[in-house]
C-alpha cells in the first residue's frame, strides 16, 4: 500500500477491517511512536455534512470516556475530505469470531465477558453516552481475556429516528431493541436489551431471533417471545436465564435499570456457582446440640464395653464398603473414548453413543450442503477424546440442503435484485446484456431460474439486463449554408440533433447562415446523436455582379431562359424570359460570396456558369 499519513503524524500501515461505514487501519502515531487504530469513514459518509458534523460531536464526547473495558478515542481528524478517528490498537478477535468457532460458551466465560461488558457499558452510560449499537462484532477480545467494547459515539453518529438496514447494521438487527425498531427514543436500558442479546447468543450459540429479511427480524424483537436459552443448552443456569430473559424484556422499564445492577446479577452467578459446588462436595454435618457441663460429666462416666466398640467399627467399615461399591466409578471416575458420529443418522449416532456408555444431545439443528438430512454435522467432544462415562456429546444435526423460493426480479435494476436474492440467501449469477425497447438501462429482462422455483441456499439467479433501446445509424446531412433554424429542422428530420452552437465573424456567409459542422456529410452516427455546428454573426460577403452571355440552340422555334444563382445568401430565380432560337442572351445577375448560376431552357438544365 502507497504510504499514507494522515494529520502529518498517523502512518497508515496496513487495513486490518472494513465495515459499513468506515476502513479500519493498524497505524503508527509518529509524535508519541505507538501502534493505533485509524478508522476512516468512507466516501459516502464523507461527503455528508450532516452526518460529518454529527460524527465528530458524539466521537468527541466517547473521546471523554476512558475504562479498561473500552476502546478508547485517542483523535478525532479531517485531511481534505477524508474524516478519520484515531482509537487505542487491540490485538485479540472480536466475541463475533469467537461465538462462530466456539459457542455455546462455557456459562463462567459468557458471563465474565458479560460482566466486563456491563463494567464498560455503565461507565459511558455514566457519562451520558448511549452506545445504540453494542453487537458481538462491536465488542473485541484481547489475547489476554480483557473485553474491550469499540464503536461508542459512532453508532450514535450512525443511528437515528429511523433504522436504515444496508451493509454492516443488516448485522446489527439482532441485536437492536424493539424501542430502536419502531423508531422511539432510547436510554440505557436499550443497551441493557442489545447485551442481553448478547449473551443469549454466547450461551446458546444462536441470536435470539432470526429471519430472512432484516426487516421480519426488527419485527420478531417488537412483538415475539425469545425462546427460553435453556431450551437450546441445558447447561445454562436458571437464574442466569431469568438474567437474560429480564435484560430482554419488551418494555424498557421491566429491564435492568443500569448496565451496573445487571453486572452485579451477574456476579451472583458465580457466587451461585461456587455454593452448588460446595454444596455437592463437602455435604453438611448436622450435629446435635452441645450439651451442658453436667450432662457431659454423665457421659463421661458411661464408658463403651469391648463389644460395643467391635459392633461400632464393624458398621463404619461396612458403611464405607458400600459407598465404595455403589460408588466406585463415580468416585474416580471411569473415562471412555468418544466414538465418531458425524455424518451418520442421528438414530445410529445415539446408539452408538449409548454403546459407548454416553449420551447424546442435539443442541441445535441448521441446513448444510453437504451433510444429508438427519445425519450429525458436528460433534462436542470430538471423536477420539476420552471423558467421562455417562458424560453427554452435544451434536449438531443437518436439516438438509435449505430450499429457498427464487423472487421475481424482471423490471427491477441489478443492486435491488442482488437484495432481493441476498434476503433469501440467493446470488447473482452470470449477467448478460442486451437492447430491449420495453425494459430501461440496467432493468432485468430475464432470469434462470424462472420466478417461485425452489433452489439450494446459496444457489446463483442469472439474469439478463437491458442496455435500453437499440440506437440505429443514420448518415449526417450538409447543413452548409442553411439558417440555424433550418439546420435544426432538416436534423430533427433525420433523427438527429442540434449541438453546440458557436458563433463568429464571416464575410463568406451572412448572418445566421450556417459556416461549418463539427460532423462532415454523410458520416454515420447513432440516432439522436448531436451535431455541433459554427454559424456566421456577419457581416457577411459584398454583393457582386456578373454578365452571363450565350447564344440559345436552333432546334426549336422559342426557348423559355430561366437562370438561377446559388450564393451565400442561398438559392433564388433571378431571370425567366421567352427567346427566339438562336437568340444571343445577356443577362446582368447579382451574387454575395461565391456562387453559381444555373440556366434552364424549357424547365430543363442546360448549363451552370461559376460567379
Amino acid at each position: 500500500m502507497e504510504q499514507i499519513v494522515l494529520g502529518d503524524r498517523y502512518e497508515l500501515l496496513e487495513k486490518i477491517g472494513e465495515g459499513g461505514m468506515a476502513i479500519v487501519y493498524k497505524a503508527r502515531c509518529r509524535i508519541l511512536d505507538r501502534i493505533v487504530a485509524v478508522k476512516v469513514l468512507k466516501e459516502e459518509y464523507s461527503y455528508n455534512v450532516n452526518f460529518v458534523e454529527k460524527f465528530k460531536v458524539e466521537a468527541l464526547a466517547a473521546a471523554r470516556i476512558s475504562h479498561p473495558n473500552i476502546v478508547n478515542i485517542y483523535d478525532v481528524g479531517q485531511q481534505d475530505d477524508v474524516h478519520y478517528i484515531v482509537m487505542e490498537y487491540v490485538e485479540g478477535r472480536t466475541l463475533k469470531d469467537i461465538i462462530s468457532q466456539e459457542a455455546p460458551l462455557p456459562v463462567n466465560q459468557a458471563v465474565d465477558i458479560a460482566i466486563m461488558i456491563c463494567d464498560g457499558v455503565h461507565c459511558a452510560h455514566e457519562k451520558g453516552v448511549i452506545h445504540r449499537d453494542i453487537k458481538p462484532h462491536n465488542i473485541l477480545i484481547t489475547d489476554t481475556g480483557m473485553v474491550k467494547v469499540a464503536d461508542f459515539g459512532i453508532a450514535r453518529a450512525i443511528s437515528n429516528a429511523t433504522i436504515t438496514f444496508g451493509d454492516n447494521i443488516v448485522g446489527s438487527v439482532h441485536y437492536i431493541s424493539p424501542e430502536q425498531a419502531k423508531g422511539e427514543p432510547v436510554n440505557r436500558t436499550t443497551d441493557i436489551y442489545s447485551i442481553g442479546c448478547v449473551l443469549y447468543e454466547m450461551i446458546t450459540g444462536q441470536v435470539p431471533f432470526n429471519a430472512e429479511s432484516p426487516i421480519t427480524v426488527a419485527l420478531k424483537h417488537i412483538h415475539d417471545d425469545v425462546v427460553p436459552p435453556r431450551r437450546l443448552n441445558e447447561m445454562v443456569p436458571e437464574n442466569l436465564e431469568a438474567i437474560v430473559l429480564k435484560s430482554m424484556d419488551k418494555i424498557p422499564g421491566h429491564r435492568f435499570g443500569t448496565a451496573q445492577e445487571m453486572r452485579n446479577a451477574l456476579l451472583n452467578i458465580h457466587a451461585s456457582n461456587i455454593s452448588d459446588y460446595n454444596d455437592r462436595n463437602n455435604k453438611t454435618i448436622v450435629m446435635p446440640p452441645v450439651q451442658h457441663e453436667r450432662d457431659d460429666k454423665k457421659l463421661k462416666k458411661k464408658k463403651l464395653t469391648p463389644t460395643g466398640i467391635a459392633l461400632i467399627v464393624i458398621a463404619i467399615l461396612g458403611l464405607l464398603s458400600g459407598l465404595v461399591f455403589q460408588m466406585g466409578n463415580g468416585i474416580f471416575g471411569a473415562e471412555v473414548t468418544v466414538p465418531d458420529v458425524e455424518n451418520i443418522n442421528i438414530k445410529e449416532a445415539n446408539q452408538k453413543l449409548k454403546d459407548a456408555g454416553l449420551k447424546m444431545q442435539i443442541i441445535a439443528e441448521q441446513p448444510d450442503e453437504e451433510v444429508e438430512k438427519d445425519n450429525v454435522i458436528s460433534q462436542n467432544p470430538a471423536k477420539g477424546q476420552k471423558t467421562k462415562k455417562g458424560h453427554v456429546v452435544k451434536v449438531i444435526v443437518s436439516t438438509g440442503l435449505e430450499k429457498q423460493k427464487v423472487p421475481y426480479l424482471i423490471g427491477r435494476d441489478l443492486d435491488e435484485a442482488e437484495v432481493l436474492l441476498h434476503n433469501k440467501g440467493l446470488e447473482i449469477g452470470d449477467v448478460r446484456e442486451t437492447f430491449d425497447d420495453k425494459y430501461a438501462a440496467n432493468e432485468i429482462v430475464s432470469q434462470n431460474p424462472d420466478e417461485g422455483t425452489m433452489v439450494a441456499s446459496g444457489s446463483k439467479v442469472d439474469v439478463v439486463i437491458s442496455k435500453g433501446k437499440e440506437k440505429k445509424s443514420v448518415a449526417v446531412p450538409s447543413l452548409v449554408g442553411l439558417s440555424l433554424t433550418d439546420a435544426e429542422n432538416k436534423l430533427k428530420a433525420n433523427n438527429l440533433a442540434l449541438g453546440k452552437v458557436d458563433r463568429q465573424d464571416s464575410t463568406a456567409y451572412s448572418a445566421d447562415k450556417v459556416i461549418s459542422q463539427e460532423t462532415n456529410s454523410g458520416v454515420m452516427v447513432d440516432e439522436q446523436t448531436p451535431i455541433n455546428v459554427v454559424v456566421s454573426k456577419g457581416p457577411g460577403p459584398t454583393a457582386q455582379t456578373k454578365t452571363i452571355e450565350f447564344t440559345l440552340p436552333s432546334q426549336q422555334e422559342y426557348y423559355k431562359v430561366t437562370i438561377k444563382v446559388r450564393d451565400a445568401q442561398g438559392e433564388r430565380e433571378v431571370y425567366n424570359q421567352l427567346h427566339p432560337a438562336a437568340d444571343n442572351v445577356s443577362v446582368g445577375v447579382t451574387y454575395v460570396g461565391n456562387g453559381s448560376a444555373e440556366v434552364l431552357l424549357n424547365g430543363k438544365h442546360d448549363k451552370t456558369i461559376p460567379l
